[in-house]
């Protein structure tokens, strides 16, 4: 019994351990780099990296709203 216990811990630790690592390595944007999602009344939207330069006005704008405060 305590064989098959240590088993399924085991597995339940090397499947954590590769969920955690997949959900690490599979982030699409780097640490630091902002994106912009757009939302528009039809229910479609539009996402933008800020290395772009529609995304960098939409991200400079985004700023200014939060420094401002509103």
């Amino acid at each position: 019994m305590k064989k098959l216990f240590r088993g399924f811990l085991l597995v339940g630790t090397l499947a954590g351990a590769v969920v955690i690592l997949k959900g690490y390595l599979g982030r699409s944007e780097t640490a630091g780099e902002e994106a912009v999602q757009i939302i528009f009344q039809d229910g479609s939207t539009r996402s933008l990296s800020s290395n772009t330069v529609e995304g960098q006005e939409f991200t400079d704008i985004a700023r200014k709203v939060l420094e401002i405060g509103v």
